[in-house]
């Protein structure tokens, strides 16, 4: 008789019950697999005009907003399988999300009662599943979260090595030229903390500069490309159409009365310097709009289980209605926990898990703040962030529960 190993079988368990509630969901969805759907958002075009762009050089103004990774990956994707190979490949990096989750949780826990917990709060989020069945690039970005924080666990006793940086910046990489919002923290990792805690160990091999350059080549062939169509040295200009288009029309709108539209067009035709005094001169109500946005993007409705329209499923939105405000009291909460942890971490000079821990917590809140300059896409732009958040809170409640219980193992001992 095969004996299977409990992690295996902890695994299988856990593929077995995604597939069951996978199924179950994607049956009781009223959209499904097609281009109407894959592509029936805006967003889904501009990735499309990209490809095209890429595939066949049909030039576009969405090449200006939309890093090349994702729609390469959508172009490969729909040459070996059409529509449903975006879905697949889409299907596939759900369940490796799910499974980077609950080993992460499993590595730093030694728990598999958290390591389900982390799982399951990924598993219940039936917007992330109504999302494999378009072509949007948010499964890909949680995948490449959840892929990088289990490969970070995996060396965080090295944290101060050259190869731990790579591993980080690698996955920055990938993400931001998925979506650009990754961007800064690229930027923050290589002109801070590289010459403050990497750049006399790359003194000593060399060689470690070249594979550092080897990880920037898709950023700079990325930047190349704005730079030699825009003639701007940035990897998208998303950010400045972003703030220009959402947050200071919105706050055009609310200041001076007039419809939205009117409202993008005078912004619009403000130049940049224009914008930022426009903003800092009624500051109060942009912060107002600024602390509303993020609110509301983390508990608004569920837009992708309620389009396109005639597609929608009101039982699953109302269930990731109540499911999204629910996660901003606990993050909410969490936010608060996480404080004496660092503390105890820092006290007791666990260096390697306090900064895997402010790390990722200093992520996921630069994610879901500088959400904030958009609205009304309802829970997809916080969403990705379920990586980061599936992974650390059930480690906060592990150091709580430990905490609480004297007799603790040696390993929890040590951890804390």
């Amino acid at each position: 008789m095969i004996k299977i190993s409990k992690p295996c079988l902890a695994l299988c368990i856990l593929n077995v019950l995604g597939a069951i509630v996978y199924i179950v969901i994607f049956l009781n969805l009223k959209i499904t697999v097609s281009n109407e759907i894959a592509f029936s958002t805006p967003d889904a075009l501009t990735y499309m005009n990209v490809m095209n762009w890429v595939a066949h050089g049909v030039d576009s103004e969405s090449v200006s907003i939309r890093p090349i990774l994702f729609p390469l990956m959508l172009l490969v994707s729909i040459r070996l399988g059409g529509v449903y190979g975006i879905w697949i490949i889409q299907v596939i990096f759900w369940f490796l999300t799910i499974n980077f989750t609950f080993l992460s949780v499993r590595r730093l826990t030694k728990s598999y009662l958290l390591a389900y917990l982390g799982a399951f709060l990924i598993l219940s989020n039936l917007s992330l599943i109504a999302l494999t069945l378009h072509a949007l690039t948010e499964v890909t970005i949680t995948f490449l979260i959840s892929a990088m924080i289990f490969f970070l666990i995996k060396k965080k006793e090295e944290y101060n090595e050259p190869h731990f940086f790579h591993t980080v910046l690698f996955f920055l990489v990938l993400l931001s030229i998925v979506k650009p919002v990754f961007f800064i923290p690229v930027l923050f990792i290589l002109f801070v903390v590289f010459p403050l805690l990497y750049l006399k160990k790359y003194l000593k091999h060399p060689l470690s500069f070249l594979k550092l350059l080897l990880i920037l080549v898709p950023l700079l062939i990325q930047i190349t490309i704005i730079k030699v169509k825009y003639d701007q040295t940035k990897i998208s200009l998303i950010g400045s159409k972003t703030f220009s288009e959402y947050f200071v029309a919105q706050g055009i709108q609310k200041i001076e009365l007039v419809n939205y539209d009117d409202a993008v067009i005078k912004a619009t035709r403000f130049s940049k310097s224009q914008q930022m005094d426009y903003v800092f001169k009624h500051k109060s109500t942009y912060l107002r709009l600024f602390g509303r946005n993020i609110y509301e993007n983390i508990t608004e409705k569920s837009t992708f289980l309620l389009f396109p329209e005639g597609y929608d499923n009101y039982q699953f939105a109302n269930f990731m209605k109540i499911y999204n405000k629910i996660i901003f009291k606990i993050h909410f909460v969490f936010t608060i926990l996480i404080l004496p942890l660092l503390f105890v971490l820092l006290k007791k000079r666990n260096f390697p898990i306090l900064i895997l821990i402010s790390f990722l917590f200093v992520l996921e809140a630069y994610y879901i703040i500088v959400t904030g300059i958009s609205f009304s896409q309802g829970d997809r732009l916080t969403l990705p962030a379920i990586a980061i958040w599936a992974c650390i809170y059930p480690f906060i409640l592990f150091f709580y529960y430990k905490l609480l219980c004297p007799r603790s193992s040696d390993y929890v001992k040590k951890a804390i």
